[in-house]
């Protein structure tokens, strides 16, 4: 058992950890809630909520525990009047339970239950009995006739419940005290669980501290009975020999000599008591492997320290491994720590007993040499004399047997009735103030995660994306500087500039070429303008195009070249230009002439890829290429070269150093930022000078501010 407080006949000490133990064990909660009666819970509607009306319904249910009631589904009680109700329930996977088993019997998958009902009868079916009292402590008026309902649950699901809520605080590492919290939407229920606990707490603490007593008491009764036995017999010979002798008393005869064997006697009585005692324990640890039954050494007077301590250490050991048992923590490892240290204590305390019993046969023998020989000298006493003695000495051992049994019974009656519990409450339950929800932490609360989380998702969001979404990555990325913004295209065609030339994002191409103009002072009358990208699918042909156009419109005299002879590109959807192009010139199949194509607007010509060659890198390489430049600057103002994607092949490298500028495209939320970032450290490196970057299908609506000012917004 546990170590107790104040426990002066057996010695024990308390056990503060221990105690703590007991009082959240799952026993101390199962027996406050079976004290509760809480295996039915009554609910009250307020609003759209059904909140906990513990003590506050205006009836009980009284049910059968040896009949199935259903569980975990809700009981609406409605009143027709304050004696006539109705009871309407529906559920699904009903489980059906006995309580007085503890047990599960079935389940049933659809449960719908109605029942027009009188206050005090019994309502009854297979699956469920219980009625409906009043309770008259409580107002019953008509406007609550609809708000009630209440539920049948299990005592396993109670415990679960209620051992969550429980709290239990240290209040001070150097003192023994503990504050005990309960959370409950209702605080009268918080109040009764709280004090309840306490009462069947102190309860138990009491019955294990009277526990050892009254074993002790029960084992007294029994040597009583068998002595009692031996000494009615021995005083009824004791009498008849005196009567049938006319013997009345005979203490003055040999007086020294009687009294000297009637003190043997007293010793050998207390040593065969002792023996008795020996033997009880030595029995009860063989066969037994619970402990807590067992008597201890202080209770039956005898003084053995070292037999008193082991003892000690068995029920507190035995106590540990128990709780922790019933705590459910059978894999601790400390259970099989304590249950080493049992096996071990049990051993020595079979060896110490078999030693002490050694000694105590020792010393009864002696006691008998030392008797017998004081029976010698009795028996040189009259024949008479002698006999009566002898039946006096059977008297005498038997009456300081059962005297020292009655002393030993008094005393742990004496000490069971003075028992008290160990705990003080120093303060009863009482209401906190409602806890939870705590409205003023919940609106900061709120107010917070209302603000960050949306901060939060942007900034995970841009932490983890690894597209271009803005030009400040661009400028995180490189020092190269950025030309333009090509705003979103929301028109159906490619050729913005041509089909829409007063809308925004043909505004957003002259800009560009505004800029481009600054790059391109000085230097050759005759300018070449080359447009590429890091990847496919950025817009370099659809930016390459409509720059073409925007300076077409300006009056100047321009040429687009498609040399990305790996696909081909349809600029305005004219049916000949899968004919002939720059890799048919290349191959010296075709003259310049007959490849120039001419566009919707009569500044601006084109020459498209021609057919896929097998080899366009090479066919690049080749001197003609560096003809073909040389001849179109003679020709145009502006010569705009559409490449393949530096990143994936490298013609737009062979071609890099005809132009006066080279435009890198990227487009927005799409261009990789470690494949751009690669692609401009790499041309970086290579020397390769007067580059810019167009963020191409901008979606930032505040970049996009003064694109199309006084322009109709449909054009």
């Amino acid at each position: 058992m546990n170590d107790f407080l104040n426990s002066s006949l057996f010695g024990k000490n308390q056990n503060f950890e221990n105690e703590l133990w007991t009082l959240q064990s799952t026993p101390v909660i199962e027996q406050t809630i079976k004290n509760l009666d809480l295996s039915v819970s009554y609910f009250r509607k307020e609003r759209f909520m059904e909140i906990d009306a513990y003590k506050e319904v205006p009836f009980k249910v009284l049910y059968s525990k040896d009949h199935l009631q259903p569980l975990n589904v809700r009981f609406n009680v409605t009143f027709q009047s304050p004696n006539k109700f109705t009871l309407e329930s529906q559920g699904e996977n009903i489980p059906l339970y006995i309580y007085s088993k503890n047990e599960y019997v079935r389940h049933k998958d659809n449960w719908a239950f109605q029942w027009n009902g009188t206050i005090g009868k019994l309502i009854e079916t297979k699956d469920l009995s219980f009625m409906i009292e009043l309770d008259s402590t409580i107002d019953f008026s008509r406007e609550n006739y609809s708000k009630f309902s209440f539920e049948f649950i299990d005592e396993n699901s109670l415990i679960g419940v209620y051992k969550n809520k429980f709290s239990f605080n240290i209040i001070d590492k150097k003192a023994t005290v503990i504050e005990i919290s309960a959370l409950s939407e209702s605080t009268q229920k918080g109040i009764d669980l709280v004090n309840e606990l306490m009462n069947v707490y102190s309860t138990e603490n009491l019955n294990r501290k009277n526990h050892i007593a009254s074993i002790t008491i029960d084992y007294i009764e029994k040597q009583l009975g068998e002595i009692s036995d031996s000494l009615n017999l021995t005083e009824e010979n004791l009498q008849r020999f005196r009567s049938s002798n006319q013997l009345l008393d005979v203490a003055q005869q040999a007086t020294g000599i009687t009294n000297q064997y009637r003190d043997l006697q007293n010793q050998l009585a207390e040593i065969v008591s002792k023996k008795r005692y020996y033997d009880y324990v030595s029995d009860y640890i063989t066969k037994n492997d619970d402990f807590s039954n067992m008597i201890p050494t202080a209770s039956m007077g005898i003084n053995d320290p070292i037999l008193n301590n082991l003892m000690l250490e068995l029920t507190t050991a035995q106590a540990q491994h128990s709780n922790l048992l019933e705590n459910k923590q059978e894999k601790n490892p400390l259970v099989k720590k304590l249950e080493i240290q049992i096996a071990n204590i049990r051993k020595t305390i079979i060896e110490n007993i078999s030693a002490v019993r050694q000694t105590t046969n020792i010393s009864i023998d002696e006691l008998n040499k030392r008797i017998n020989k004081i029976a010698g000298q009795i028996s040189n006493l009259p024949k008479t004399q002698r006999e009566l003695g002898g039946i006096e000495r059977k008297y005498r051992l038997n009456d300081a047997i059962y005297n020292y049994l009655l002393e030993k019974r008094a005393e742990a009656k004496i000490t069971k009735a003075s028992n008290l519990p160990d705990d003080v409450i120093l303060e009863p339950a009482m209401t906190t103030g409602k806890i939870s929800p705590n409205t003023k932490k919940n609106y900061i609360l709120a107010f917070i995660l209302g603000l960050g989380i949306p901060f939060g998702f942007f900034i995970l969001k841009s932490t983890l994306n690894d597209k271009l979404v803005a030009t400040d990555n661009i400028e995180q990325l490189t020092d190269v500087p950025v030309a333009g913004k090509i705003i979103h295209n929301t028109k159906k065609t490619r050729n913005v500039m041509f089909e829409f030339p007063k809308s925004s994002i043909a505004e957003s191409f002259r800009a560009l070429r505004t800029n481009l103009e600054f790059y391109l002072k000085g230097g050759n009358a005759r300018k070449v303008i080359l447009v590429t990208s890091c990847i496919e699918g950025e817009g370099k042909s659809f930016n390459a195009l409509n720059i073409a156009m925007s300076y077409a419109q300006l009056g100047r005299k321009t040429i687009l070249l498609d040399c990305d002879l790996r696909k081909v590109t349809s600029y305005f959807n004219q049916e000949n230009e899968l004919i002939d192009g720059i890799s048919s010139y290349l191959i010296e199949k075709s003259s310049l002439n007959k490849i120039i194509m001419h566009s919707p607007h009569d500044k601006l010509d084109y020459i498209n890829s021609g057919p896929v060659p097998p080899n366009p890198s090479e066919l690049l390489a080749l001197d003609r290429t560096k003809e073909l430049i040389f001849e179109l600057r003679d020709q145009y103002d502006y010569i705009i070269i559409d490449t393949p994607p530096l990143a994936q092949v490298t013609d737009g490298y062979l071609l890099i150093d005809y132009a006066d500028i080279k435009v890198i495209v990227a487009r927005y939320n799409y261009s990789k930022k470690k494949i751009c970032s690669l692609i401009l450290r790499d041309l970086k490196k290579k020397k390769i000078e007067n580059i810019c970057i167009v963020l191409n299908d901008n979606r930032i609506n505040m970049e996009q501010y003064g694109y199309g000012y006084g322009y109709n917004k449909n054009q």
